[in-house]
């Protein structure tokens, strides 16, 4: 038995991009985190578990608060590489959203999904 703890849909503002503009003014992120815990929770104790406000926390000291980065695929690892350090972490998954990032044509998402370790599928 595995048990996935996550943060879904997880809604605020930073500054990243590829264009200087994209790093001057805010713009909406939309970012999700799972986690597969090395072993199932027991003992009705969140210390073998992870809290979700760990993640909340991590996910908002990265994207928020964080240096202006150009590229998604850098939030996700800089995520990963605090997720993925706490004790009872076996596997993240992250996904990133940005709803207003430029493109040329109206419609899609642009988005980034990260898995670590590589080859983990959840």
């Amino acid at each position: 038995m595995s048990t996935i703890i996550a943060v879904e849909n997880y809604k605020l503002k930073g500054k990243h991009g590829v264009y200087d503009y994209e790093r001057e003014k805010e713009q909406n992120f939309v970012v999700s985190v799972w986690v597969v815990l090395k072993a199932p929770a027991s003992g009705d104790d969140l210390t073998t578990s992870v809290d979700y406000a760990f993640l909340q926390r991590t996910i908002h000291d990265v994207v928020a608060r964080g240096e202006s980065v150009y590229m998604m695929e850098t939030l996700c690892d800089q995520i990963i590489e605090t997720v993925s350090g706490h004790l009872n972490v076996a596997g993240v998954k992250i996904r990133i959203e940005k709803p207003q990032a430029p493109m040329p044509h109206d419609g899609g998402l642009a988005l980034v999904e990260r898995t670590w370790p590589e080859g983990l599928t959840f």
